[in-house]
């Protein structure tokens, strides 16, 4: 019997040795690039419509299969898919850059042109372009030094998903200060960075090379964030809920470029808001976005239970908030312009895009966007897009603001 234990232990524990390494950066497979064609239909207000993505006819998607990821790099926008496609437009039209079988995109992080990040519903994966402008495609299912893999809940691609085992909510990757990024975002289990090859659940050890890492269950108890962005100072803005607003201050961040001796901690790597900043109830911080201008702030969309929705602003001392009202279910936020935002809301029937005027404390509603409006991003040559579940809306002229 004793013989018979040990070997049944030794095969495990030699199984598990041999097989958690290997799952971390599975074998890459390999996406095909190819051009597509979609046809824009016009709207009102300088807006276009790229067919309906759902509509089987166009051949890019499956009927009903939903937009669930938007990303603007440069001048090229990229989408994602609920069935794991994976689609970029620029100078030179759309291309369907291929598709991860069995997995929902929920977020796209563009490193560089050679290099692009995807979470999905089963892990992480990385892209590298060949020579020959196809992608090699590396999966992580693994974070923290080979620990179990991204428990968020994995995802039934349809009408009627749901999260089982392996879901990640959205990934991001920051433009100024790039050590330990990208990161990752799980709304059940934190945030975790990227290191050489191994997903952490920690930030970087800011106080020097010896010193403890930040264990993020200290900055967020309830171990939900929510959205994340790094602004022109080099700070890095995480949303959460539960735990309101936390910012990663850009002196902390780049720990890596002083000498030790000039690297200790002095209580300035970090810093909260909640309530009694915001100056309303805030249960959750559902998206954040950076002004324009460098030094002009971040905006961020507050949501509450009892009090509703509020567009919220920081100008590097305090914070002012705008009510949105109850009816409003805000999901996004983007500035065209000095002080004034376009907002997504989240109504199916009803929800489309809101402009708002900072200054004159003026909503109105945009007539382009509709049935529930998830995503905004604008792009360096000025162009915006917007997406709902199944339609991805481009606008090609701005309206002048008052």
């Amino acid at each position: 019997m004793k013989l018979r234990w040990f070997c049944q232990t030794l095969f495990v524990f030699l199984f598990l040795t041999l097989t958690i390494p290997l799952t971390a950066a599975e074998k890459p497979e390999r996406l095909i690039p190819q051009k597509i064609d979609l046809q824009p239909t016009s709207m009102k207000e300088g807006w276009i419509q790229w067919g309906t993505l759902g509509d089987p006819r166009i051949g890019a998607v499956s009927y009903r299969e939903r937009i669930t990821a938007l990303h603007g790099f440069q001048n090229e926008v990229w989408v994602g898919t609920s069935h794991g496609k994976l689609l970029t437009q620029s100078a030179e039209g759309w291309v369907l850059q291929g598709q991860l079988p069995e997995a929902q995109i929920t977020g796209i992080a563009v490193e560089s042109p050679e290099k692009v990040w995807l979470s999905t519903s089963e892990g992480i994966r990385r892209l590298d372009r060949q020579p020959d402008q196809s992608w090699n495609v590396a999966t992580y299912r693994q974070y923290y030094q080979g620990h179990p893999a991204f428990v968020s809940g994995a995802y039934i691609p349809g009408e009627d998903a749901r999260r089982l085992w392996g879901y990640v909510d959205d990934i991001y990757f920051p433009r100024q200060e790039k050590a330990y990024a990208p990161f990752v975002i799980s709304k059940e289990h934190g945030l975790f960075s990227w290191s050489a090859g191994v997903w952490h659940h920690f930030l970087p050890h800011y106080g020097g090379a010896n010193s403890a890492w930040v264990d993020l269950t200290e900055l967020f108890p309830h171990r939900r964030p929510t959205c994340m962005r790094e602004d022109h100072q080099g700070h890095l803005w995480i949303g959460t809920e539960g735990d309101g607003l936390v910012r990663f201050n850009a002196n902390g961040r780049k720990y890596h470029l002083r000498e030790p001796k000039n690297n200790q901690p002095d209580g300035t790597e970090f810093s909260h808001f909640g309530f009694a900043d915001f100056g309303c109830n805030c249960d959750r911080v559902v998206n954040l976005a950076v002004s324009e201008r460098a030094g002009a702030g971040v905006w961020a969309i507050l949501a509450s239970f009892k009090s509703g929705s509020h567009l919220a602003h920081y100008d590097g001392l305090t914070w002012s908030t705008l009510s949105l009202g109850k009816k409003m279910v805000p999901s996004c936020l983007l500035e065209i312009e000095p002080g004034v935002l376009l907002v997504g809301d989240l109504n199916y029937k009803n929800g489309q895009v809101w402009k708002v005027n900072w200054r004159t404390r003026r909503i109105e509603p945009v007539d382009g966007p509709e049935h529930g409006v998830r995503n905004l991003v604008k792009l360096a040559d000025g162009r915006v897009f917007a997406t709902s579940w199944w339609g991805l809306y481009e606008q090609v002229k701005q309206a002048k603001s008052e």
